[in-house]
C-alpha cells in the first residue's frame, strides 16, 4: 500500500496500527549506530531474547515457538566505529583515555544477540511503498519495521573562507585525529562557540598543548545553562588553565594566505586574531535529507508523535534527527527516552496501553569542564515580570570556589544552578521535574538533601512527598557556611 506523505498527529497512530500488523516480517532495521540506533539495537534484542527464551522454557506454549521466534535485527552505521559514545570524545582528544572506552557496548554483544551490523554502508534511499532500502554499496534490504536514527551533523556558520584548509568541527573519531595533529604541533587555535562542546574541545586542545582562545558572542560563556555569576566563575577558571577567552565578540571572516589555509578571524570590532586553524562549535543540524528524500514528513527534524512514528507506515525516528511536537534533541537523556518509548511500540505493537509515550521534562545539564564540575535543571532565565515573584537561595564559599543557587516560585523549585560542587543535582532535578512543595524544607534547601530527606519523606501524600535519592557523600554545614548563605527576594 502506497505510504502517505504526511498525516497528522491525531490520526497517525491510528493509520500506523491498521498497517503495521498486517506484516508477516517484523524483522527491524535500524539506520544509523549512534547513541540512539546502537542503544536501541542492544536493548531491544535483549527483550526479544529474554521473551523468547522464556517461550522455550514454557511448556504450555511449546508449540508456538516459531511464530514467538525473535525478529531479526540489523544495525546500519555510516561510520566504520559502531556504537560509540560521542560525548566521551572530549577527554580522547585531551589524552586522558583512548578511544577503545569509548564504545557503548562490546563488539561480542552485538553477535551475542544476534544483532547484524552493516558498517561503512550509507543508505541513499527508502522506498516507503515495497518497504526497501537502496544501500551505497549496490544492495537493496527489505524491512519489516523500519528505525531512522541518522542524528546531525556540526552546524558550520558560512562566514567568508569557511571551506579554508584549517577550518573544522568537533564531532566524530576523524576529527578528534585531525584536532590532535595540531595539538602536538604547539599551534594556535580559535574556538568559535563557548557552548559545552565548544569549552571541551579547547581545554582538551590545550591541555594537548595548543594555544586556544575561545570566541563567544553572547556576554558569557554557557550562557544557556548557568547564570551569570557561575558562568564569571568558570571563565576565571579556565583563564587561569591557559584558555583565552572573547565574550560579546562577533566573528565576521575567516583569514586565509594564498594557499587557502587558516591564518587568522576578524571580528566585528576590526580586530583580527591570529590562528593556524579554527573549530566551530555553534550548534548541531538534524540529519533529515534521506527522510525528505524518502516521502517522509520533515520539518526543523523528522515530524514523529510521542510513539516515535514518522507520518509513513512501519517507519520510527528517534534521537538528534527527530522532532516531537516542535521540539528538537541533544541531550542524551532525551534520547534514551526516545529509546524507551520505541522499545514499547515494537514490544507491544498491537497492546497501545503497554506504550509509553515520551513526556518532555526539564532538562538537566551535569558535566565536567577542563576538571570543574557544573551543574544546571530547569528554568534559570527571567524577564523583568518573572523576575517580581521568583526568589534566588545563594550559597557561596569562596575558599573552595563554589557557588549554589536555586530559584524558587511559590513554594517549588523551578530551577538550580551548582558550581564546583554537584552532588545534589540529581535532588534537586526531582524537585523540579516532580514539582514537589518545598515550603517544609525551604530553610534548609540550599545545603541538598541530607537536610531535607526526611522532612519531604514526611510530608502528606497531597504535597507529594518524594523517594529517597542517592546524593553521594555529604558535607557538614560549618558555622561559616551559614553565614554565607544568602536569602535574596528578586523584585
Amino acid at each position: 500500500m502506497p505510504a502517505p506523505e504526511t498525516a497528522s498527529p491525531t490520526t497517525r497512530s491510528s493509520a500506523i496500527n491498521a498497517q503495521e500488523h498486517n506484516d508477516s516480517a517484523n524483522d527491524v532495521v535500524i539506520i544509523g549506530a549512534g547513541m540512539a540506533g546502537s542503544r536501541l539495537a542492544i536493548k531491544l534484542a535483549t527483550v526479544w531474547q529474554q521473551n523468547d527464551s522464556n517461550t522455550h522454557s514454557d511448556s504450555h506454549h511449546s508449540n508456538n515457538t516459531q511464530e514467538n521466534k525473535a525478529p531479526k535485527i540489523t544495525l546500519i552505521s555510516k561510520e566504520s566505529e559502531v556504537g560509540y559514545n560521542r560525548i566521551m570524545l572530549s577527554p580522547v582528544l585531551a589524552g586522558e583515555t583512548s578511544f577503545e572506552d569509548t564504545y557503548l557496548y562490546d563488539k561480542g554483544d552485538y553477535e551475542r544477540l544476534g544483532i547484524h551490523v552493516l558498517a561503512a554502508v550509507g543508505v541513499d534511499k527508502i522506498d516507503t511503498n515495497n518497504q526497501q532500502l537502496s544501500l551505497d554499496n549496490g544492495d537493496c534490504l527489505s524491512y519489516g519495521k523500519l528505525v531512522i536514527a541518522t542524528g546531525s551533523t556540526a552546524r558550520v556558520i558560512p562566514f567568508p573562507n569557511h571551506q579554508a584548509k584549517g577550518v573544522h568541527v568537533f564531532r566524530d573519531v576523524a576529527d578528534v585525529d585531525l584536532l590532535s595533529e595540531y595539538a602536538k604541533q604547539g599551534k594556535t587555535g580559535l574556538v568559535i562557540g563557548g557552548g559545552v562542546l565548544g569549552l571541551e574541545a579547547a581545554c582538551a586542545l590545550s591541555s594537548q598543548g595548543a594555544a586556544m582562545t575561545v570566541i563567544h558572542v553572547d556576554d558569557y560563556v554557557l550562557n544557556r545553562q548557568l547564570d551569570l555569576p557561575a558562568a564569571l566563575m568558570l571563565q576565571e577558571e579556565l583563564v587561569r588553565r591557559g584558555v583565552g577567552l572573547e565574550v560579546s565578540a562577533a566573528s565576521t571572516t575567516i583569514e586565509v594566505n594564498d594557499a587557502d589555509e587558516v591564518v587568522g578571524l576578524s571580528l566585528k570590532d576590526g580586530r583580527t586574531l591570529a590562528a593556524d586553524f579554527i573549530v566551530m562549535a555553534v550548534g548541531i543540524i538534524p540529519n533529515t535529507q534521506l527522510a525528505a528524500d524518502s516521502g517522509i514528513e520533515v520539518n526543523r527534524a523528522i515530524v514523529v508523535d510521542e510513539n516515535m512514528h514518522t507520518c509513513c507506515p512501519n517507519i520510527y525516528a528517534i534521537g538528534e534527527c527527530v522532532e516531537i511536537n516542535d521540539e528538537l534533541f541533544g541531550m542524551v537523556s532525551s534520547v534514551n527516552q526516545h529509546v524507551d518509548s520505541l522499545i514499547q511500540v515494537l514490544t507491544h505493537p498491537a497492546i497501545e496501553s503497554n506504550w509509553s509515550p515520551f513526556v518532555s521534562v526539564p532538562l538537566a545539564l551535569k558535566l565536567k569542564v577542563s576538571g570543574i564540575a557544573v551543574f544546571s535543571s530547569g528554568q534559570i532565565e527571567f524577564d523583568d515580570e518573572e523576575l517580581a515573584v521568583v526568589e534566588q537561595i545563594v550559597y557561596r564559599h569562596i575558599e573552595d570556589n563554589q557557588y549554589h543557587c536555586l530559584f524558587v516560585k511559590a513554594d517549588h523549585l523551578i530551577g538550580a544552578v551548582l558550581y564546583g560542587e554537584t552532588g545534589d543535582g540529581t535532588f534537586y532535578s526531582k524537585l523540579i521535574n516532580e514539582q514537589i512543595d518545598i515550603s517544609s524544607v525551604k530553610q534548609d534547601l540550599i545545603f541538598g538533601a541530607a537536610y531535607c530527606q526526611s522532612k519531604l519523606e514526611n510530608q502528606d501524600s497531597d504535597n507529594a512527598a518524594i523517594s529517597p535519592v542517592s546524593t553521594g557523600e555529604q558535607t557538614a554545614v560549618t558555622q561559616q557556611e551559614t553565614a554565607a548563605l544568602q536569602t535574596i527576594a528578586c523584585a
